[in-house]
């Protein structure tokens, strides 16, 4: 059913067994608006599989962070991540054109949320920043000006109003706003 299909890699990566296993994905195919993404005579697809955040584990707050890192990209290991994409291979090739293309690949990067908190030092690897629980919608993310500090203001996916291009970019106008006003005050 539809929900099972949303659910079945986010709620719990076990629950993918074989790829005919039904998941949703999204797929991008840059090249039909945009003839830089790729060589010439070339394609390019991105597929967005969603999934869970990593798991906290205590046990791995008192590593180092290499050490730290390698214990949760356990969570997304090589064999995890073969068989999504195998799933999602196998899903594309009742398209036509896409029946052959695990064997057309030129190039390929496979991101997992262990890869973002790498990369770019996030919580559980959310690269999209706060999870979307009810207890961090709307006006319940931190606002964008700190209680602590006077000269803190926050900015970005995890801050009001939330993640998504047009909405952080709606932020970082206020907060701009807002750092010129400060600077005003302080002059």
């Amino acid at each position: 059913d539809a929900r099972r299909c949303w659910s079945i890699l986010r709620d719990n990566t076990q629950n993918l067994t074989k790829p005919s296993d039904p998941f949703n994905f999204y797929v991008h195919r840059a090249c039909k608006t945009d003839d830089s993404a790729a060589p010439p005579g070339c394609d390019s697809l991105m597929v967005l599989v969603p999934c869970s955040s990593l798991v906290r584990k205590e046990n791995l707050a008192l590593l180092s962070r290499e050490d730290a890192l390698s214990g949760y990209s356990q969570q997304f290991n090589k064999d995890f991540v073969d068989l999504v994409r195998n799933a999602v291979f196998f899903r594309l090739s009742v398209l036509e054109g896409l029946q052959d293309l695990k064997n057309s690949i030129l190039d390929e990067v496979v991101e997992t949320p262990s890869t973002y908190a790498n990369y770019y030092n996030v919580g559980a690897g959310v690269p999209f920043g706060l999870s979307h629980g009810l207890g961090q919608l709307s006006i319940a993310r931190p606002g964008a000006e700190s209680p602590d500090q006077d000269n803190l203001l926050f900015v970005g996916a995890s801050s009001r109003p939330g993640n998504g291009v047009p909405l952080v970019l709606i932020g970082a106008k206020a907060v701009a706003k807002k750092a010129i006003q400060k600077l005003e005050r302080m002059s």
